[in-house]
């Protein structure tokens, strides 16, 4: 298998994986905004908003470093690759905690549980996402 049959398997699988994160990207959307929703419904507005925010919390970070993992140059060797992965998760983190920091300091009134419990579940539908994608197997 040449250097073609290679680079040819290596795009099925990277574009097998961006359509994964696509879906579960657009499955946590709708997530965080139907339970926002539901929270306004029968808690309120602060209730809603802090869901929305704990959504965007996930969100907005993993959005960051799936933008960085799959714009990674085909020139570059397996460990620069795997480098630029471990840089993404870093600034991924440090993103994450940076809102948590900015969202519990400045917007008032905020609930919690509704923060922690909208990120926890859009953190727990992205592990589960690759069990419910059997599809293309």
């Amino acid at each position: 298998m040449g250097k073609t049959g290679s680079r040819q398997f290596k795009g099925r699988t990277a574009s097998k994986n961006r359509k994964l994160i696509q879906r579960t990207f657009v499955v946590q959307i709708l997530l965080t905004f139907l339970i926002g929703v539901g929270l306004y419904l029968t808690n309120g507005l602060v209730d809603a908003y802090s869901a929305w925010l704990g959504g965007l919390i996930y969100l907005l970070p993993s959005l960051y470093q799936a933008k960085q993992v799959f714009t990674e140059d085909d020139s570059k060797s397996v460990r620069q690759i795997l480098g630029n992965i471990y840089k993404s998760e870093i600034w991924k983190m440090a993103l994450t905690m940076v809102l948590f920091g900015v969202v519990f300091s400045t917007v008032k009134p905020i609930e919690p549980f509704p923060i922690f419990g909208v990120f926890i579940l859009m953190q727990m539908v992205a592990w589960l996402a690759p069990l419910f994608s059997t599809r293309g197997r």
